[in-house]
């Protein structure tokens, strides 16, 4: 999934040259955090990059908050599919952000719920995270959906005891309508998910979707996804 998101993702447009500046005098840590909140897209690159790169800078309290900070931005910026040196940067973003997120804090985490790559670490704290992902799988965007949907279902599968039976009843039906959803970047993700995580019980939806599907070539991936998520499901329950 993060290969896919990283490298198909669509939310605007940012023109910026990687890389192709002097390094000049080496920063000072209050230099650098004012660079994070710079306009300047490679500036706030580069100061997290250092940052990152300084074990010390990433114990801080006050460090980790304006890593926080600076996703909850660069979530609502946009960037078009040529600009995977931009978009790995956010990925790298949200992964440091998930290593020392408080995930008793539902802000932090809806801000990770939102990055453009949201981190697995999210499946891992489904109480929290699953408010999060249900709100994001209502974007209008079909990626941002196909990532939410998902991660929801790896939520259920780690998390299904710590959710009541009317989230876990949502969830469920988020994740059928992904199975429906007329758009690939939905539907795909939502197959690959249910072929690592599904529980059984979703093994009739797939049944449809692989039998509902137009192409009935034998080679097409919807159809062929289905099946596989649906023999993944089967060995995983011994349901033969």
């Amino acid at each position: 999934m993060r290969s896919f998101l990283v490298i198909t993702l669509v939310v605007g447009s940012l023109t910026v040259t990687w890389g192709q500046q002097t390094p000049g005098p080496k920063a000072t840590r209050a230099e650098l955090l004012t660079k994070l909140r710079s306009d300047d897209v490679e500036e706030r690159f580069e100061a997290y990059e250092q940052l990152h790169s300084d074990p010390d800078a990433l114990r801080s309290a006050v460090v980790k908050a304006a890593f926080v900070n600076l996703l909850d931005r660069e979530n609502h910026h946009v960037m078009t599919g040529d600009e995977e040196d931009y978009a790995e940067y956010v990925s790298s973003l949200a992964e440091t952000v998930a290593k020392f997120g408080d995930w008793s804090d539902p802000r932090q985490v809806c801000v990770l719920a939102n990055s453009v790559d949201p981190p697995e670490e999210l499946a891992d704290h489904a109480k929290v995270a699953v408010p999060c992902l249900l709100q994001r799988s209502k974007s209008s965007s079909p990626l941002a959906r196909g990532a939410a949907v998902a991660l929801l279902v790896q939520a259920l599968a780690k998390g299904r005891g710590d959710l009541d039976a009317g989230t876990v009843q949502t969830v469920r039906q988020v994740i059928l309508n992904g199975l429906r959803d007329p758009d690939e970047a939905v539907k795909i993700p939502t197959l690959k998910a249910l072929e690592r995580f599904g529980a059984e019980d979703m093994i009739p939806a797939l049944r449809n979707v692989a039998e509902a599907d137009p192409d009935p070539s034998e080679g097409y991936a919807i159809r062929k996804w289905a099946a596989e998520a649906i023999a993944a499901i089967q060995k995983r329950t011994g349901d033969n």
